[in-house]
């Protein structure tokens, strides 16, 4: 790929991204305004629909009205509906036009489905495409432009006797180009090193390694752009993993036997590449001293930044990155929050953790988290105090109509007159077996903690709050970066149970009144939690969707991560 049609192509998108970017600056000077304007055309353009008649959306005249007449809803709640528009019934939820249902990750039980109406998608390529854009482009050195992005996304679809289709929103990229997957290819990869078989895999196709092999081969990568920073782990840890073999499919311009391939999609893969001794020879000289230095700029030498949902929760992963991996030196663009559902926050900018909150995305409301079910406590962004943790309940651009989504955000200041956030758990994963209600953000305080004491190399970790034993107590499944054949356990779970109630000092109120007990320890096998990823890709479900699992809530995962831990020499 020349550096010319290259630069051109970031170039072009990081102008639209920059006047994008002054745009939303200017929104954020005046968000109540606009995120009222935008509740009350939805209320308006939605009014006739089975729920807009429902919930008299034609007489809602203000925020006030329309927490008084419609209620909070969970998935549970909208299911029948989603059902009916799913055989192809029209004007129930939403007024606009759809033929689309994006699938959510699915973390437990069966995965959901949101409408992807033509509204919603235009949110998604303003904030999470061109505003992205111009974030990169005002704040990386402007040679970033002269390569291209490793991206990780992969997805497809199925369709539904209806006619429409269900999966990733990004599965439907092709069909919105002139000319299809052969002119979205060819687009794609002036941007991108992956081909779109990589992008829009086959069932039976292993992305990985269509993934790694092309950004592989080429020297002038720039960054990394990818959904969750945990899923950058799995790639760069696949590239260890397989970088012998990665590196002589691309000397003899091959790809092995071993890796799983349709002989239609290996064809098509073939006339793409060719060999390349000399970039062979690279790759070699980059892993010539091992994997235990930090090696992605002597794999990349232009390698300058890493997007993707990383921060508070994704922490484990953060550092690992920057000490495993790149070293420091780096800049992150750690994404807004956004999910199937819709897009609530933007980047507040590089190597920020805090992200500003979207007033033209989507209509949201605050439930400060103390206030359990009582929905009369919700308020609007003009309404929340600094430090202060909520529960959002969104009001999409899809036929959401006051969501639950049990994800808590914390306020950590303001940009110009909107407020700034930072995830911080999502409630539905919270443990309480005995009033502790000790969140996620806790336990990885507890892990990281511990590891960081006691030397240990942490990849990711489980917590199963374990309700077969008397007390009950939690059970912390700890995963090293490198396998540890002996250790100090007796230490190890002390450290734990020392930081967990300094985390959530209510469990040593629990342990001391005999309610809980104090928490195990193990140590799984290194890779587990990949593993577990790719058996869930196995199963359907979408690499890049997959969250951690922190919280064990099934008891296949239990059954999959207990299988898998280690057995500790005396």
């Amino acid at each position: 790929m020349e550096n010319k049609n290259t630069y051109f192509a970031n170039d072009q998108s990081s102008l639209r991204g920059h006047e994008m970017l002054e745009a939303f600056h200017e929104e954020t000077k005046h968000p109540m305004e606009l995120t009222t304007q935008l509740l009350m055309k939805l209320l308006d353009d939605n009014k006739d629909t089975e729920y807009g008649k429902k919930y008299d959306f034609a007489n809602i005249k203000t925020i006030e009205d329309y927490q008084k007449k419609v209620p909070v809803v969970t998935y549970d709640d909208i299911a029948p509906y989603l059902e009916r528009m799913m055989e192809g019934e029209r004007n129930i939820l939403t007024a606009y036009g759809y033929d689309h249902f994006n699938e959510t990750s699915g973390t437990v039980g069966v995965p959901k489905v949101v409408p992807m109406t033509q509204e919603q998608s235009k949110v998604y390529e303003k904030y999470n495409y061109l505003l992205m854009y111009g974030i990169i482009r005002d704040g990386v050195d402007a040679d970033w432009m002269n390569g291209r992005g490793f991206c990780t996304s992969s997805g497809n679809y199925r369709t539904l006797p209806s006619g429409l289709t269900v999966g990733e929103a990004s599965s439907k990229m092709a069909e919105h180009l002139k000319g299809g997957k052969k002119e979205m290819d060819a687009m794609i990869r002036t941007m991108y090193t992956s081909p779109l078989e990589g992008l829009n895999p086959e069932e039976g196709v292993d992305s990985k390694y269509i993934h790694t092999r092309f950004a592989l081969m080429d020297s002038d990568v720039r960054g990394m752009i990818t959904g969750f920073y945990s899923v950058i782990v799995l790639f760069l840890r696949y590239i260890e993993d397989n970088h012998e073999l990665l590196i002589h499919d691309i000397e003899t311009g091959t790809i092995s036997d071993d890796i799983d391939m349709p002989d239609n999609v290996r064809a098509s893969l073939l006339e793409k590449i060719q060999p390349m001794p000399e970039r062979a020879a690279e790759l070699r000289e980059a892993f010539k001293d091992g994997i235990d230095t930090p090696w992605v700029r002597k794999v990349w030498p232009h390698f300058q930044y890493m997007t993707g949902a990383g921060g508070d929760g994704f922490e484990v992963y953060d550092r690992l990155i920057k000490e495993h991996y790149t070293g420091e030196g780096l800049k992150h663009i750690y994404s807004g929050i956004t999910a199937s559902e819709g897009l609530w926050s933007v980047p507040s900018g590089i190597n920020d953790f805090d992200s500003i909150l979207a007033p033209s995305a989507a209509f949201v409301e605050f439930l400060p988290v103390e206030a359990g079910n009582d929905f009369s406590k919700c308020v609007t962004m003009d309404k929340l105090e600094e430090g202060k943790i909520y529960e959002l309940i969104i009001t999409n651009l899809s036929g959401f109509w006051r969501y639950r989504m049990s994800d808590a955000i914390i306020v950590t200041g303001m940009f110009n007159n909107t407020p700034k956030v930072q995830f911080m758990y999502r409630v539905n994963r919270t443990i309480n077996l005995a009033e502790e209600k000790t969140t996620e953000k806790a336990l990885q305080i507890a892990v990281e903690k511990t590891c960081e004491e006691l030397g240990i190399q942490l990849a990711d970790f489980s917590v199963y709050p374990n309700t077969d034993v008397t007390p009950n107590r939690y059970d912390f499944l700890i995963e090293p970066l490198r396998e540890i054949k002996k250790f100090d356990m007796k230490k190890l779970q002390d450290t734990v149970f020392k930081y967990l109630c300094e985390a959530n000092p209510v469990y040593m109120d629990c342990y001391k009144d005999h309610w809980l007990d104090k928490p195990e320890v193990y140590f799984l096998q290194p890779e587990t939690s990949l593993l577990y990823r790719d058996m869930m890709v196995f199963k359907g479900a979408s690499l890049n969707q997959l969250k951690p699992v922190r919280v064990i809530m099934n008891e296949r995962q239990r059954k999959f991560f207990f299988m898998l831990k280690q057995e500790m020499e005396e």
